[in-house]
């Protein structure tokens, strides 16, 4: 277990490296150029601050956001388990799919689900220019981060458009409405709460003519659409276009992390905040939150330690 020694006080806003995180920068060349003991203004992608107490003690504080694979060889010399970083909260690319021709629909309540896994996930999508994106897409490809990362970003969306109907009461409501409106047209007929685009386009996906009057839909093209409504299935290739994600999953092992001040159970006098830790949460501001909130533990952490 490392343990940081006292040094020479250093007066209130200058920077000194405590000598463990000096010792780790020596194993991490890359780390060691931009950031040494004369540290220069923090890049964009990290922010790191350390000081010394009145006593002399250093106490040293590692905040990173986004990636912090620049660090991780000076953390592991430290003796830190760091969990590999992989990307989190990604959209879906769908190269060359019709359905990006429907790009700024909502789907107000799918459920999605990656083919041969148990990850699923619900709530609004939304169509983009390169496939989906929203809440319910984000959701899902931070179930499933690490798996979707080994599978190469190659893989099968399965899509119930209509989130909690089953297939069974969908064909109750179909039925129901071909029987009161024998004459009106498919695409009208108004029966799910899709948008008018999107209920086209599922038409079309199934076969079926939109000016076909209710009354004339046969069993084929009943199980077709029912088919398409709740398993529509979709390849999706890489996490978008511009690879683009929001928060990165892995980090410092949280069982080496004091919950009560965030230092670190490894290097007595290192805090660490955000994401350097191996925590990310869904979509909707949880990620902020945590990365908020650890930065206080860790501040209010090392304030009380000195």
């Amino acid at each position: 277990m490392a343990r940081l020694e006292p040094t020479t006080y250093v007066p209130p806003g200058s920077f000194a490296a405590p000598p463990v995180f000096t010792r780790a920068l020596a194993a991490s060349p890359s780390l060691a150029a931009s950031n040494g003991a004369r540290r220069s203004a923090p890049g964009p992608a990290s922010r790191e601050s350390c000081r010394a107490s009145p006593e002399g003690r250093p106490i040293g504080v590692l905040a990173l956001q986004g990636g912090f694979e620049a660090h991780a060889t000076a953390l592991r010399a430290l003796g830190h388990e760091v969990v590999p970083a992989v990307p989190s909260l990604f959209t879906f690319n769908l190269p060359n799919d019709k359905v990006r021709e429907l790009m700024g629909v909502v789907a107000p309540h799918v459920r999605l689900r990656i083919a041969g896994t148990r990850l699923e996930s619900v709530g609004p999508l939304l169509i983009t220019h390169w496939g989906f994106s929203g809440p319910a897409v984000l959701r899902l490809s931070a179930f499933g981060a690490r798996l979707l990362h080994d599978m190469g970003y190659a893989y099968t969306v399965q899509v119930d458009w209509l989130g909690d109907v089953d297939e069974p009461a969908a064909r109750e409501r179909l039925m129901t409405r071909l029987i009161e409106h024998p004459k009106r047209q498919v695409v009208n007929a108004g029966v799910f709460e899709l948008p008018s685009r999107l209920w086209s386009y599922v038409l079309l996906r199934a076969g079926i003519p939109l000016e076909k009057p209710l009354g004339e839909l046969g069993k084929k093209h009943m199980d077709r659409l029912l088919d398409v409504l709740t398993n529509d299935r979709y390849s999706a290739s890489g996490k978008t276009t511009f690879k683009d994600e929001f928060v990165t999953a892995g980090g410092i092992a949280l069982h080496q992390v004091d919950p009560a001040t965030m230092e670190s159970r490894v290097a007595p006098g290192l805090y660490f905040a955000g994401e350097v830790l191996d925590i990310d949460g869904i979509t909707g501001g949880f990620n902020f939150q945590a990365a908020w909130s650890t930065g206080w533990l860790a501040g209010r952490g090392a304030a009380i330690s000195t």
